[in-house]
């Protein structure tokens, strides 16, 4: 009798929205908002607002994005705005994108960025900080993948 190894399991998918819906205290908005600004996290009347006309991974993304905001709690200083919007992005990033591998495939056969975010269900921004914010380890397996360096 032969034993084989288990199949490999695909992580769990991260579910923004359910996620968001365990902040029990918290109301989603939806308005227009200014361009450029996706979401926005009022602290004080507990509300994340929403614009109108993001398409399903901009909106995924976004209010991923805005729940890291409400785990990371307000930010006291405007100096600090930058640098909380990059760590915000960061947390996002690894949340909905856990596995590298599972980026390195889509990197492989897209033609664009915006392919392998499409592919991957996330917006550009997303990706990108993703990509920017990586484990020494999760880099050589992507140069790897690619082909950018001969593997091991």
């Amino acid at each position: 009798m032969t034993l084989s190894a288990p199949a490999p399991t695909v992580a769990a998918m991260h579910h923004p929205w359910q996620a968001f819906r365990e902040l029990v205290d918290w109301t989603l908005e939806w308005a227009h908002l200014p361009p450029g600004v996706w979401g926005e996290t009022d602290f004080d009347r507990r509300t994340v607002t929403l614009t109108h006309g993001l398409n399903q991974a901009e909106r995924r993304c976004t209010i991923e994005h805005e729940r890291q905001h409400i785990l990371r709690g307000p930010v006291d200083s405007a100096a600090y705005a930058a640098r909380e919007e990059v760590e915000v992005d960061r947390n996002a990033a690894r949340v909905l994108l856990p596995d590298v591998h599972q980026v390195g495939e889509a990197l492989a056969w897209a033609h664009s960025l915006a392919e392998a975010a499409e592919e991957l269900w996330v917006d550009e921004v997303i990706l990108e900080a993703r990509l920017r914010h990586l484990h020494p380890a999760e880099k050589a397996y992507l140069r790897r993948r690619l082909g950018e360096e001969p593997h091991e």
